[in-house]
């Protein structure tokens, strides 16, 4: 089944940073003196005065997905998140690998940063004389391409622009990109403890070796090729201590910290409520209609694991923001923005309209995000949604349309196993119901009119009307599936099948709606930017600086070792120990007694306050000094609203301590031989 749409609006406002904080995605340049930056995020004056280690930890940072990894040896060995290599490991290592031949991981790429380049003052250059959204939009895309076709000059090079406070700045992002990456040792991934809690146990941390040709260039896996030699940075031996300042550079996807009270409102009181409803009824009608032990429950077994996963972690999102401070904290910072705003006339004249630009705007967003979100789930039906998907790819011009058969043959794959039509018809039904419940102004005058929806929803001529669409389709059948692959548009358009009738009957619609939120998307873009430049201009009033929205580039967080109070009375410690985690993993995983006594009271993973998104995306934590003290793998409860707000409380991520990863690579042969490896770097 698709993921659940998210009710996420994209759009930013309102925020002020607390006087003292580790929250943040820094970029270097902000970080690279000392100033009021360091004092606003609670630097004490000796930590001030040395240098934080940005230069050389960039340099032996890469991307490993939406994840960061670090070289370790300067002969390619990298450490990151297990989690961050799950989608690529073959199934005789998902358990954990050991060597002592290195696994190929096909498809995993490593990107190695290789120039940031501010082209802000280029692209304003080549934009100010176009005041029209779509216009502005359109221009901006043909100078990305541009630029990003003579950034890449070497077959290695990757290059990406990125916008930060949406759109006031650009970035030109160069990275050598390498593809022959190999798994060099897994721990065992046994279950540490129960997601979002503590204290936590896990082994999440992978070690991968990167290659190149004989040329140094990057290149697909062969035998002869070489280990990839560059930066690299020491893996600790001594660990961390409570309040030790750490350096974690990520790629962080997303995050709203920038959206104003109504938009949070909205968001938690509206959007993901109804969403939690669509999902509890979408539950029950596949525990209805797929029952245990029954021929349709073994086909959405899959299936039904992930939505009740999903369902789980949007009512802890639910619960935390009914409990938490966030809306108030919003709202009061907002008030002191118009306070400043509205103590000069000026400051009114200029920022006023823009505040209340983007208000009218967000009104019609929301709109279409409530209907938008009944036609997500209306695609949890897969046969209507895949007939959508072949007249969408017959659709597109060569080459864009072979690749999307490629990656819609793989969807295909083993689908018959994976739904049943006789399921698949009453999930179409029972959220067309739930579509048809929408306000007037927000229903789709084509899809009204198909199921005759306009003068009320009568079930028994919706379900006629479905009936007919699958007992008549040729979808149902694997080989007929295939042959559409093939086809032409125009014989889409010919066909008789009733499915892909609905399909192409709808199409009209369905160009109408992405016009319409492409349209609305440019305008919000542009107002997005002119509120930002009002908060900027605020918080340089008030001596401080602002961070951008992570946007999957590279930031800076920095944070202390510091556990927290989760709750009255109880207080919990920032590291978990090895004697615990050698109790819970039984008798059969305990060393001998002379390395049992040389572990002492060794940690196995910490907390820290390091700012990151909810998804916790695998990160790599260091010391003052340069060295990785740590694996970002976690979060804790609390922190399951960290795309929205960061709490210094109680907003904490969860680390394996570098001293764990030393002493658990000891414990075997190519472990040690790694280690080996490791430790004795010239």
């Amino acid at each position: 089944m698709k993921r659940i749409y998210r009710c996420v609006v994209l759009f930013s406002v309102l925020f002020s940073v607390p006087a003292v904080s580790q929250e943040g995605f820094w970029q270097a340049q902000q970080l690279n003196t000392a100033g009021p930056l360091l004092t606003q995020l609670g630097l004490t004056a000796a930590e001030q005065n040395t240098a934080l280690p940005l230069t050389a930890i960039t340099a032996a940072v890469a991307r490993v997905g939406q994840c960061s990894g670090a070289f370790i040896s300067g002969s390619g060995l990298l450490i990151t998140s297990s989690d961050c290599i799950a989608a690529w490991l073959p199934d005789q290592a998902k358990t954990g690998f050991s060597g002592p031949a290195e696994l190929p991981l096909p498809g995993l790429t490593l990107e190695v940063l290789q120039q940031t380049e501010d082209v802000s003052l280029r692209l304003h250059r080549e934009l100010s004389g176009i005041a029209e959204p779509l216009a502005r939009a359109g221009k901006l895309q043909q100078l990305q391409q541009q630029l990003i076709s003579q950034c890449q000059r070497q077959a290695d090079d990757r290059c990406k622009l990125k916008s930060l406070h949406d759109g006031l700045e650009y970035q030109l992002i160069r990275y050598k990109r390498l593809q022959d990456v190999r798994l060099a040792y897994l721990p065992s991934q046994s279950e540490d403890s129960l997601a979002h809690s503590w204290p936590r146990y896990g082994a999440n941390y992978a070690v991968l070796r990167a290659y190149v040709n004989a040329t140094g260039q990057a290149a697909d896996y062969h035998d002869t090729n070489l280990p990839y030699s560059g930066a690299f940075v020491a893996l600790s031996a001594q660990g961390v201590t409570e309040q030790q300042l750490l350096l974690t550079p990520g790629f962080a996807g997303r995050s709203y910290r920038y959206r104003s009270a109504a938009e949070l409102r909205f968001q938690f009181e509206h959007c993901y409520p109804r969403s939690d409803q669509y999902l509890q009824q979408l539950i029950q009608l596949l525990q209805q209609l797929a029952p245990a032990g029954s021929e349709a429950a073994q086909r959405y077994h899959s299936s039904l694991m992930q939505l009740q996963q999903q369902a789980q972690r949007q009512q802890a999102m639910l619960s935390h923001y009914q409990q938490s401070n966030m809306l108030a904290v919003r709202q009061q910072r907002e008030q002191a923005l118009l306070q400043w705003i509205n103590a000069s006339p000026v400051r009114q004249q200029l920022y006023g309209p823009v505040l209340t630009k983007l208000q009218q705007l967000l009104s019609r967003q929301q709109d279409m995000q409530l209907r938008d979100l009944a036609l997500q789930y209306f695609q949890y039906a897969r046969l209507p949604a895949l007939a959508r998907q072949l007249y969408e790819t017959a659709r597109l011009p060569e080459p864009q349309r072979h690749d999307a058969v490629a990656i819609l043959q793989q969807q295909l794959s083993g689908l018959d196993d994976q739904f049943d039509p006789r399921v698949d018809m009453e999930l179409a039904l029972h959220f067309l119901w739930q579509y048809s419940q929408l306000p007037a102004r927000l229903r789709l005058a084509a899809l009204d009119q198909y199921f005759a929806l306009n003068d009320g929803f009568n079930r028994e001529i919706v379900r006629h009307k479905l009936s007919a669409i699958y007992r008549g389709t040729g979808l149902r059948d694997e080989a007929q599936r295939a042959l559409w692959l093939q086809r032409s548009a125009q014989q889409f358009e010919q066909s008789t099948d009733p499915l892909l009738n609905f399909t192409v009957a709808m199409q009209q619609t369905t160009e109408q709606l992405a016009a319409e939120r492409s349209n609305l998307q440019v305008q919000l873009s542009a107002a997005r930017a002119a509120v930002m430049e009002v908060l900027l201009a605020y918080h340089e009033a008030q001596g401080k600086q602002m961070y951008a929205e992570a946007n999957g580039t590279l930031r800076f967080s920095l944070g202390r070792v510091s556990g927290y109070q989760p709750m009255d009375a109880v207080w919990y410690q920032p590291f978990s120990s090895l004697h615990s985690y050698l109790r819970r993993q039984g008798a059969t995983a305990k060393p001998d007694s002379a390395t049992a006594a040389a572990t002492g009271n060794t940690a196995v993973n910490f907390l820290t306050t390091t700012d990151t998104d909810s998804h916790y995306s695998g990160a790599v934590t260091f010391n003052m000094a340069g060295e990785l003290v740590g694996i970002l793998y976690g979060g804790v409860q609390q922190s399951l609203l960290a795309d929205w707000y960061y709490d210094a409380d109680f907003s904490r991520t969860v680390n394996v301590d570098a001293r764990f990863i030393h002493w658990q690579l000891q414990q075997d042969p190519a472990g040690r031989a790694l280690l080996a490896e490791i430790t004795m770097q010239p």
